[in-house]
C-alpha cells in the first residue's frame, strides 16, 4: 500500500506539474495563434494597399499619356500651321522679288525715257519714277518683314509677350 500511494503521490505530482505546464504554455500558444493571425491580416492589408496604390498609379499613368498625346497632337498642328505660314511668307518674298525686278526693269525704261525727253513730260516720268521708287522701298520693307517673321524668337521674349498679352 505504501507503494501504492507512493505512486499515487508521483502520478499526481506528474498531472500537476503537466497541468501548471499546460495552463502556463496556454498563454503563450494563444499569444502565438494572435501574433500570426495578426501576420496574416497585415499580409493582406498590405497585399490590398499595394494593390489600390498599383491602380491609382495606373490611372495616374494613363492620364499622363493622354495629356502628352494631346500635347504632342496641338504641338503637331502648330508646326503645320507654322509651316504654312512660313511657306506663305516665302511665297510673298518671292513675289515681292519679282515685283522689285519688274519695277527695276521699268524703272531703268522711265530713267533712259526722262533723260531724252524734256517739259511736262519730264516731269510726269519723275513722278512716276518717284512712285516706282517709293513702290520698290515698300516692297523692300515687306520683304524684310516677312523674313523678319521667320527669325527665331528666344521662348523668354516669346513667353514675355505672352504674358504681357494676358494683363491687357
Amino acid at each position: 500500500m505504501n507503494k501504492f500511494i507512493l505512486l499515487l503521490v508521483l502520478i499526481s505530482g506528474f498531472l500537476s506539474g503537466y497541468l501548471i505546464g499546460d495552463y502556463r504554455g496556454k498563454n503563450a500558444r494563444e499569444t502565438l495563434r494572435t501574433a500570426f493571425e495578426t501576420g496574416k491580416t497585415l499580409d493582406s492589408e498590405q497585399e490590398a494597399a499595394i494593390a489600390q496604390l498599383r491602380t491609382q498609379l495606373d490611372g495616374i499613368n494613363n492620364k499622363h499619356q493622354r495629356e502628352l498625346d494631346t500635347i504632342r497632337k496641338e504641338n503637331a498642328l502648330k508646326v503645320a500651321e507654322w509651316r504654312r505660314t512660313k511657306d506663305t511668307l516665302d511665297d510673298k518674298i518671292k513675289s515681292a522679288n519679282a515685283s522689285i525686278e519688274e519695277s527695276d526693269t521699268r524703272l531703268k525704261a522711265l530713267v533712259a525715257q526722262r533723260d531724252g525727253s524734256s517739259g511736262t513730260e519730264e516731269a510726269g516720268l519723275n513722278l512716276e519714277i518717284a512712285r516706282l521708287r517709293k513702290e520698290r522701298e515698300n516692297l523692300r520693307r515687306e520683304i524684310e518683314g516677312n523674313a523678319c517673321l521667320q527669325a527665331r524668337v528666344p521662348h523668354s521674349v516669346f513667353n514675355a509677350l505672352g504674358d504681357a498679352g494676358g494683363r491687357k
